[in-house]
């Protein structure tokens, strides 16, 4: 196939010298590397922290940068935005494909300038339409984020040949908030490598961990929801861990050690931190017995299906846009309610049976979201429309 396709991915940032990591950041590599099997020859623009992150992850592409600080921080994503007006001159004359990798302006801009230019077919990926007010996170993070997605969405607007909505639910709060017409909004899926997890997990005979949560460590995920929760849960069995998978702030990462003390869990909470190689994720993820996310916004939720290809059951707030997705293969809790989702977590516990169960139950559902045939769908819809 004679194709080229330019991801762009402006988002990425590092906290000391970890690079970030997100669902969405994992979705478009893991369709690009499964492009590239076939044949597409793929271009990425981004900073240095997401050339590495890249790399990290089996993706190696043509890549260019565009230059801004890394630190998660408001002041870095402002010069993101003035920056990403700034396309490295071996781009300008880009003949291919350009496929933004999320909704946000300092990806959707540089796009736009692009297809001004030189006429590109522009695919705009939405994650989802954040509210003014997100739970989990300060003001004036919410008040930023809100403008610098709607900044995006006007210009996706305009100027989008395709948008790919990462659920059927974020499509429709794209059609009754933001307007585009619904021609142009294709629903997409995630996955998981199916086979490769299975491998994994079935080697693994000992589970060490009661529990695992594996998410960026922001409030707005649930990273402080699940020390309160976990308090709960040693009350009723005492010995019972839990590792935190992920990456956050130095402030984030202080206050959270500041809650285990505070809240003497020294001894039932670890942090694990990041972990990029793949065999160790799952071989950390299949020695737990359950997977945990109070997250208060999710669009997709990559780390439910990575949990159930493991054999994990999954414990997760009531999030109306992942729902329809996961089913009633997920045990659901009300929103921001720690005490019934401590309790259902003592239950599973105590019950290796219904673990057992339901972890068998969420392996037969998951094997249906397989990398490449999604990413097979996502390059039809791409060439067709």
């Amino acid at each position: 196939m004679s194709l080229k396709v330019l991801f762009i991915m402006n988002g990425i940032g590092k906290s000391g010298e970890k690079v970030g990591i997100s669902g969405g950041d994992v979705r478009w590599i893991e369709i690009a590397k499964e492009w590239q099997k076939i044949g597409v020859e793929i271009h990425v623009l981004t900073l240095d922290a997401g050339e590495e992150l890249c790399r990290r992850l089996g993706l190696n592409a043509i890549f260019y940068h565009i230059k801004a600080p890394s630190k998660y921080s408001l002041f870095s994503y402002i010069i993101r935005f003035f920056n990403s007006i700034k396309i490295p001159k071996e781009l300008k004359n880009f003949d291919g494909i350009i496929c933004t990798t999320t909704d946000h302006i300092y990806d959707v801009l540089p796009g736009v300038l692009l297809k001004r230019k030189n006429k590109n077919k522009l695919i705009i990926t939405a994650h989802w339409v954040a509210p003014l007010i997100r739970k989990g996170t300060s003001l004036s993070n919410s008040v930023f984020f809100y403008l610098n997605q709607r900044s995006g969405y006007f210009l996706t607007k305009k100027y989008a040949d395709i948008v790919l909505a990462v659920s059927e639910s974020t499509k429709q709060a794209i059609l009754n908030k933001i307007k585009i017409p619904e021609d142009k909004i294709k629903v997409v899926e995630a996955g998981v490598h199916y086979e490769k997890i299975r491998n994994i997990a079935s080697n693994i005979k000992k589970n060490e961990y009661s529990g695992v949560f594996m998410k960026r460590f922001d409030g707005t995920k649930g990273v402080f929801d699940i020390i309160e929760i976990w308090k709960r849960v040693v009350k009723e069995i005492s010995d019972a861990k839990l590792i935190l998978i992920g990456h956050g702030t130095n402030d984030t990462l202080r206050k959270l050690k500041v809650m285990i003390k505070k809240n003497d869990l020294e001894d039932n909470i670890q942090i694990l931190g990041i972990i990029y190689d793949f065999d160790r994720k799952f071989e950390t993820l299949a020695r737990s017995k359950i997977f945990l996310l109070p997250s208060y916004e999710e669009n997709w939720a990559i780390v439910i299906g990575e949990a159930m290809a493991t054999g994990l059951p999954v414990v997760c707030y009531e999030l109306p846009e992942i729902q329809p997705i996961w089913k009633d293969n997920v045990i659901w809790v009300p929103k921001g309610n720690k005490e019934i989702f401590a309790k259902k977590i003592v239950g599973l516990l105590q019950n290796e049976d219904i673990r057992n169960e339901l972890g068998n139950r969420c392996v037969d559902f998951v094997k249906k979201y397989d990398w490449k045939e999604i990413a097979k769908k996502e390059m039809d819809l791409v060439l067709d429309n």
